[in-house]
């Protein structure tokens, strides 16, 4: 809420405390009833008490107060605002309203409040004081707003952030971020469990995207019938699971009591599905390094998913000779830099409307000299362990702005184009001045480029990675949410950060025609980004049905095999065409 009305509204009511308020064009006072009448105008609730009662009572409130509220002019004044909390006192919000009133101090909180029907609603209230005299405040002057539809959505989408929304379980990220919880305590043994639904594309194409989706909460049900207090869906049909032990021992036996409760067929709607689980999993000891022991969790669930039995596997030393396969990939990827080997291709977005092409996703690929092209998901993570992100992106930010300098010259609908950004980069580089020199060298209108964030970049909202995220919005380059709601962070990010752009992941659109669950979570997110002003683009686009649908929903925009495969700039510049202004 701006300060501008309070302000506004202050000197008004200030002025009419003494009697005083002078018109702008002459010496004349302006009648209280009109001082009033402007007040009234205000869409926001507007609300005055006496410091010099004894309960603080209100003396004024305005039409908007009587709207929001429910309670008239009469039936306020002379009562203390806390009425409005009903019985709900136990709020910190009223703790701090009583300190910063008895401190004088001006202060903003958002609090549960109750309409006079009883139903409640959030009340964005902000409390300022006044004196009629420049002396001691005699008043407070208070504004008030109904966010209960943004805080309603906010929260929505802060659970989604935390929890799948398929499930209920931990996403990837809150999972990892409970391991890391357990490891600092400095306790142990801990039991560490990575599990796969084998086939389970197969399920999804035999029985239909809702079959799959109620044989995924099942499974989260039953590990957690099994004793287990902390499940996590960390992949689409990939579960986690962590436990402390009294002992070491009892690892293994844990394990044993998941796959029994695994192990029962699956009855759902129209179908009864047999399920095979890999499982790999470690029991780590007091002290542990949480990176250290999720890799070995996945490495003993790879070796459990190429067992032809799928056997649960413990973590052995012998999976440490995947440590001397990253150093040989460390070495292939400098010689891959050296040799100019990283570059991108182009995945076209679409107006879904008018079926225009409106820019493009620079998707990063590695073209080796003996395997071909490669994609991200190959060596992506390898680069950013080791540092050669920085300059793997460094080159290609370039060569994407120098594409669009290229394509734009003399195009009157300008092509737009967006690139991922590494977590990694806004930790070992200036990001605001290295994007500043890309686009003075290549002389790109900065609204030409987007930088793509994933949600675990916006779970650091210390105030100097918000400080960095405005200066790039500063620039004028904007900043999307990359597969928006698999990640974690606390969704205040959607107020603290500077965001343009949200990108609905490829999951949630494909099978969206026959998945009610997907289609009520993308009407949400469509909805939020309306209601925040944000650009919405749909990843994964594949059918026609989708972009009708998605349309329909209110998307603007999307990508996906539907419009076209990634692709050379070559083949990119030919099907945008050479349009003039």
């Amino acid at each position: 809420m701006s300060h501008s009305p309070l302000i506004y509204f202050g000197k008004l009511i200030r002025s009419a405390l003494v009697n005083e308020v002078p018109s702008p064009s002459s010496n004349q006072k302006i009648p209280w009833a009109v001082v009033r009448s402007v007040i009234d105008l205000s869409p926001d609730g507007v609300l005055v008490s006496d410091l010099g009662d004894k309960d603080c009572g209100l003396t004024y409130v305005n039409r908007a107060f009587e709207r929001i509220t429910g309670y008239s002019s009469s039936e306020a004044i002379g009562k203390n605002c806390r009425y409005l909390q009903g019985g709900d006192r136990l709020q910190p919000e009223i703790r701090d309203i009583r300190r910063a009133i008895e401190r004088r101090r001006s202060i903003c909180v958002t609090l549960r409040n109750y309409h006079k029907d009883g139903t409640p609603f959030w009340n964005e209230l902000r409390l300022e004081p006044i004196s009629a005299a420049n002396g001691q405040p005699t008043h407070y002057l208070g504004l008030m707003r109904d966010v209960t539809t943004r805080k309603r959505a906010l929260d929505k989408i802060e659970r989604s952030a935390r929890f799948d929304l398929l499930t209920g379980s931990l996403n990837r990220n809150a999972y990892a971020e409970e391991v890391a919880g357990l490891a600092a305590t400095g306790k142990g043994p801990v039991l560490i469990a990575k599990l796969d639904v084998a086939g389970f594309h197969d399920i999804n194409s035999g029985y239909g995207f809702d079959v799959g989706d109620q044989v995924l909460v099942q499974i989260a049900e039953r590990i957690g019938s099994a004793g287990i207090g902390v499940v996590g869906r960390i992949d689409s049909n990939e579960f986690a699971l962590v436990k402390p032990l009294v002992s070491s021992d009892e690892g293994p036996e844990i394990i044993k009591r998941v796959i029994s409760a695994l192990s029962a067929t699956f009855v759902v709607s129209g179908a009864t599905i047999t399920i095979r689980f890999a499982t790999g999993f470690v029991v780590a000891e007091a002290g542990f390094d949480t990176r250290l022991v999720l890799g070995r969790a996945g490495a003993a669930l790879r070796r459990s998913k190429s067992s032809p039995s799928r056997e649960a596997c413990e973590f052995r030393a012998e999976d440490e000779i995947q440590s001397r396969n990253r150093i040989r990939l460390t070495n292939e990827m400098q010689k891959a830099l050296a040799n100019d080997e990283f570059g991108f291709q182009y995945q076209p977005k679409v107006d879904l409307c008018t079926g225009a092409v409106v820019g493009a996703e620079a998707l990063l690929r590695w073209r080796h000299g003996l395997f071909g092209t490669q994609l991200p998901g190959r060596f992506i993570n390898h680069a950013e362990d080791t540092g050669l992100i920085l300059e793997i992106s460094a080159r290609g930010l370039g060569d994407v702005a120098a594409l669009a300098a290229q394509m734009n010259e003399r195009r009157a609908e300008k092509l737009h184009f967006s690139v991922n950004v590494s977590p990694v980069e806004f930790k070992l580089r200036d990001m605001p001045t290295f994007v500043a020199e890309i686009i003075a060298a290549s002389g790109i209108d900065p609204s030409w480029l987007t930088l793509e964030l994933t949600e675990d970049q916006m779970t650091e909202n210390s105030p100097a990675m918000i400080t960095v995220m405005k200066r790039l919005r500063e620039l004028g380059v904007g900043l999307s949410i990359d597969d928006f709601g698999t990640g974690y962070a606390n969704l205040r990010y959607l107020e603290d950060f500077p965001i343009t752009e949200l990108k609905i992941d490829r999951s949630f659109v494909q099978g969206l025609d026959q998945s009610r669950s997907k289609t009520i979570i993308v009407e949400a997110i469509v909805r939020l980004s309306q209601e925040l002003g944000f650009k919405i683009v749909a990843e994964g686009i594949e059918t026609q049905e989708e972009r009708i649908r998605l349309r329909d929903m209110g998307c603007e925009l999307g990508q996906g095999y539907l419009f076209g495969r990634p692709m050379d700039s070559e083949e990119f510049a030919k099907i945008v065409g050479s349009e003039e202004d």
